[in-house]
This record gives structure tokens, sequence and C-alpha cells, in this order.
């Protein structure tokens, strides 16, 4: 034994690939990492922070999450004027349960403080909010009240199918928390350098009660450079902050997006059932989580956001059949969750150029998914594991960089008979484990670099396979291990079968 010990080492000095990165992590270059993303997050720490303010920092092995920004998309405007109307706050009700689909809190009808009053109803064409408060205030007094240059609505507002309310330049429109209002779009509502929020008071009949905005059905929403802040409660959904919930009979005829912005104690961002969106360059802090969540979505880029502290849940995630999603150049910091969640019949999903880090359930976790390519990302010191993949087929993981976090840099388990995935050119650095497998099927391992990682390179059911991967580390070749079974019948991804 002691005379193969020597060979061993040899061939651990050779594991590192050629040209992928020349030096090993030591405890030197980990610290200088470790307090590089401090300074990241310190930089992002504001509730108005964006990317850019920590760009100086996106060096080295950050250069990746410093990717090309989307142009923005341009508001989309109404020609013909809309009219305010008053509908009962029963139908309103009717109306969002209906639009929404969700099994709605019945109890939100206690937050109400008049139950007599109506909501306030646009139709026929778009409104500004001035116009808005102009005609409430000739026939609704005290519906809408100014307060400076604030407006507050004290009844809940709902957007029409063929309408819009615009929302402009330095313009805030308050919902009263305590009065119980909340807004319901179907049509367009539009936030253009400006702020929508809730009240930071108490409401008496339901405590946990913050309104919220839920565009459903054929509605939309397009904000830019707007504040959306104390929005939401119960989680993800129509209550959760602002959502989007569309209708596969229904489908908006017009696109959403959030660019430039910020939410601030908002519970999230629910998108579900829609298509077509882009959530850039925002800002998340202080939600419950998720901050971003997707269901059922079909085409999404979510670029450059930064995302940070979320109390109960992840900070992205994506489920129940959503496909065609882009999650690039993202930072993700100190989450309660996972930086990065998708799970439950998600295919076609690109995770690219993110800075995964501090996140309270591991980097990025894939729950029965398939299709999905996790590249070049810096995924360092979260609990948990790095990226965990579970009972999911089609997957490539190539460039990451995998470096002390609490679990393994990559867990592969509870794999189907015929899943197969490519561990190709990853980097792994001072993680509890480099690759740990249990219950896998076929994983080719090329090209990974493990100088920076020990003493465990290989758990599980893969650590018999420590030798093989050393020899074919050293002969610059291709390892594929069958922990079960051999892969008899690999997903297509690009027939979708």
């Amino acid at each position: 034994m002691r005379k193969g010990l020597p060979l061993l080492l040899a061939l651990l000095m050779t594991s590192t690939a050629p040209g992928l990165r020349a030096e090993s992590l030591d405890h030197a270059e980990l610290a200088r990492l470790t307090q590089t993303v401090a300074k990241i997050g310190a930089r992002l720490h504001g509730a108005d922070a964006r990317k850019d303010d920590a760009k100086t920092l996106l060096t080295g092995r950050f250069a990746v999450i410093d990717q090309p920004a989307l142009p923005l998309p341009a508001l989309d405007r109404l020609t013909t004027v809309g009219k305010l109307h008053t509908v009962p706050i029963d139908f309103m009700l009717a109306q969002l349960r209906l639009q929404t689909g969700q099994q709605f809190n019945a109890e939100i009808e206690k937050a109400l403080v008049n139950r007599a009053a109506p909501a306030l109803f646009i139709r026929g064409g778009a409104m500004t909010l001035d116009q808005l408060v102009t005609e409430a205030d000739q026939d609704h007094p005290g519906a809408l009240t100014r307060q400076g240059e604030k407006v507050v609505s004290r009844w809940p507002i709902v957007i029409w199918s063929d309408s819009a309310l615009m929302i402009e330049p330095g313009q805030t429109l308050e919902l009263s928390t305590a009065d119980g209002a909340f807004m319901l779009n179907s049509g367009l509502l539009s936030v253009d350098q400006a702020e929508l929020s809730g009240s930071e008071d108490v409401n008496a009949g339901l405590k946990p009660f913050r309104p919220f905005v839920a565009t459903a059905m054929t509605g939309a929403v397009q904000a830019n450079g707007a504040l959306f802040k104390q929005l939401g409660f119960g989680g993800a959904g129509s209550t959760s902050g602002v959502s989007i919930l569309g209708a596969a009979l229904f489908p908006s005829k017009i696109s959403s997006f959030v660019t430039d912005s910020t939410f601030e104690k908002v519970s999230g961002l629910s998108l579900e059932n829609t298509h077509r969106l882009v959530i850039s360059g925002n800002r998340f802090s202080g939600g419950t989580g998720p901050a971003i969540a997707l269901k059922g979505v079909t085409g999404a880029q979510i670029r450059d956001n930064v995302i940070s502290g979320t109390t109960e849940a992840q900070a992205i995630d994506v489920q129940n059949t959503s496909s065609s999603i882009d999650i690039t150049g993202n930072i993700l910091i100190g989450n309660r969750g996972s930086g990065v969640f998708v799970a439950n019949d998600v295919r076609d999903v690109t995770i690219t150029g993110n800075l995964l880090s501090g996140n309270g359930r591991g980097g990025v976790s894939i729950v029965r998914s398939a299709c999905v390519t996790i590249a070049d990302n810096v995924v360092i010191s979260n609990s948990q594991v790095g990226i965990k993949l579970r009972a999911s087929n089609g997957l490539t993981l190539s460039h990451n960089d995998l470096i002390g976090n609490a679990g393994a840099g990559i867990s592969i388990i509870d794999q189907e008979a015929h899943a197969r995935v490519v561990v190709d050119g990853n980097a792994f650095s001072a993680n509890k484990s480099g690759i740990h497998g249990g219950s896998a099927s076929e994983v080719s391992l090329k090209a990974n670099d493990f100088a920076g990682q020990s003493p465990i390179l290989l758990d599980g059911e893969f650590a018999p396979y420590v030798p093989e991967l050393l020899q074919t580390a050293a002969a610059d070749t291709a390892l594929t291990i069958h922990a079960n079974t051999s892969s008899t019948a690999p997903v297509d991804c690009k027939t979708g079968s």
C-alpha cells in the first residue's frame, strides 16, 4: 500500500484538466474568493442596488457573471381613453377566484373594512393615475386620496381586459393595508419609473393581510424602473405580492416584463401559465420568497437579477411543466432555500453565469426534470450541496466552479435506469466531497479539475471509482460510471421525447 501511494499522489497532481484552470485553490486563494463574495454582497446590500454596482468585482473566476444586458422592451400603449365605473366587491372577489384559478383565501373578506363599498373599475381604454384620481374625486370621494405626491387607494381597483392603468414617472400609488385594498388586472398595468406599494399600517380584520397585485387571464404587467414595496402575503400565487396568472384558453396578446425594478419587502413575483416573459435587472430583498416563482411558464428570461435574504424559500423557483427558461447572470446570495430550484417535469432550462453563495439549501437543485444545462456558474460556500440532481435526465454540468460548499460539490441521486448526466470541465475545491452518487445511472466524467478537492473526490456509490477517475484524468479520457445500470433509452432533448 505504501508503494502505491506515490503513484496515487502523482495521478492526483495531474487531475487538473489541461487549460481549464492553471492554479489549484489553496487556503489563501479560497480566503480571497470568499472575501470577494462578501464584498459583492456588501455592495449589493441596499434595497435599490443593482448588479452593475458590483461590476468592478466581477473579474477572474467571477467574470462569467458579467453577462451582456438584455435590451429594454418598449412599453405598450392603448390609444383609447378609459372610463371609471364601480363594481360590487362580491363580484370582484368572485372574479378573483375565477380568473386566478387559485384556492383563494376566503378569509380575505375579513380584510375589507367596508364590504358595502364597491371596487373602482376601469374599462374601455387607458387611464393615467392622474385621470383615475380626477374621476374618482368627482364621483366617489374618499376612494382615492392624495398625500403630497402619493395617491392612496382605500378601495380595491379592477383593470378590465379592454383597459389599462398607467402609473407614470415619479408617481406613487399606495394600496391601503388597513382598508383591505388590492388590485385585480385583466388588462394592462404599466408602472414606468414609479412606485406601487402597500401601506405600512395593519389590517384589523385580517392581521396577516398585505395588499397585492394579481394579473390574470389576458392581463399583462409592464414595469421599468419601478419600485414595488410592502406587498403580498400567503406564499406564492395570487396574493404573493405581484402575480401574473395566465390561462390556456385566454392567452395574453401583450407580453409582460419587469426590468430594472426594485422589490422591497414583497413576498414574491409569481408567474403561472403564461409565456414570453422577461424578468431582468431587478433587485429583490426582504421577502419571504420564492422571490421569482414560475409554474407552467413557457419561454422566460430571468437575467441579471440580484436576490438576497428570502426568509422562507428559494430565490428562483421553476416548477410544473415550465419550459424554455433561461436563468443567466443572476447574483443569488444568502437566501433561505436554494439559489435555483427546478422541479416537477420542467424541461429545456439553461442556468449559466450565475453567482450562488450562502444559500441555505444549496446552490442549484434539479428534481424530476429533464434537459437542463448548468454551465459557467460560481457555486461557493452554500449550505448543503453545490449542485444537486435527483430523479432527472438529460443533464449537462460544465465549467462550473464548485467551491467550499458544506456538502458535495455535485450530488447525483435517485436516477431512473435510463437517466444520463454529463459532468464536464468543472472545478472542485474545498467541498465536503467532490461528487456524491447514490442510486445513479449513467454518469460521464471528463476533464474535471479536482486539484483543490481533498480528501474526498468521489463519495457514496461513486467512491470505488476513485482509482479509475485518477487514471482517466491522467490520460485525459472520459470515465463513465454505471453505478446501478446502463443508459438504454436516453432522453432526446431536441425532440422532447
